[in-house]
Order: C-alpha cells, then structure tokens, then sequence
C-alpha cells in the first residue's frame, strides 16, 4: 500500500503559512481586492489538505501493528490533537464564508476567522511537531532496507 501520509503531512503547514502571508499582506488597501480570489483558494487548500492529511494518517498507523504503551500513548495524542486541527479547519473555512457572505456581524466573523486562522497555524506547527518526533524521535513508521 502507498504511504500518502509523508508526503501530505507537510501540506497543510505550508497552505496555512501562505494563507497567513496572504492576510498580512491583504493590509495594504490597494491589495485587498485583488487577493480576493486566492484568498478563497488558500482557504479550500488548507481544509482539504487537512482532511487528506488526517484521514492519510489513520492509513498510514493501521499497518503499525503493536507498539510499546509510551509510544502508543504518544501516536494517540498525536491523533487527537490532528482531529482539533481538523475540526478547527473546518471552522476557519466557514467563518471566512460567512464573513465574504456577510450582511450584518461581518466584523465578529471576521474576527472570528482570524482567530481561528492564528489557532490553525499554531496547531499546525503543534501537530507537525508531535508526528515529527514520532516518526524520528521514536522511529515510527521507519523501516530499515
């Protein structure tokens, strides 16, 4: 079976650092509008890199078989931070639908996507963290030839 999880478990970093960068550039007034539409993009790519990423790792533990307690207690909570990731994605992509959507309230949601975004971006990094250390801290998943 293919191995998807390494190579998708970078991907929604990376999409949630440029989707930072692009909010940080979409200060400027003259930007604003243009980044409109990449900014929809980003956002779509870092939900459904998120959900590839999350269902990819649950394919990638199952062919693990048993592991020390330590190490099995380390993967749970690795999946269990990835599922707030998940879930936090999906809430970042709908407040910034409905903050483009917006009649009244456009600002709480604003904030609320913002929020959410800076939350995404740190559990990245978190998550990242946790599978990096497994995979070459405890050798998880790592094979010898």
């Amino acid at each position: 079976m293919i191995a998807l999880h390494p190579p998708l478990s970078g991907m929604p970093l990376a999409f949630v650092a440029l989707l930072t960068l692009l909010e940080v550039s979409r200060l400027v007034p003259s930007l604003r509008s243009s980044l409109r539409v990449t900014r929809r993009v980003l956002v779509c790519a870092v939900v459904v890199s998120t959900i590839a990423t999350f269902l990819s790792g649950y394919q990638a533990s199952s062919s693990l078989g048993d592991l020390n307690p330590v190490v099995q207690e380390e993967l749970g909570s690795h999946h269990a931070w990835g599922r707030i990731l998940l879930i936090n994605s999906l809430l970042m992509g709908t407040f910034c639908w409905l903050s483009a959507r917006a009649t009244h309230g456009r600002s709480a949601l604003s904030v609320l996507y913002f929020v959410a975004l800076a939350v995404q971006l740190a559990l990245s990094l978190s998550v990242g963290w946790m599978g990096g250390e497994l995979v070459f801290g405890r050798g998880l998943g790592v094979r010898g030839h």
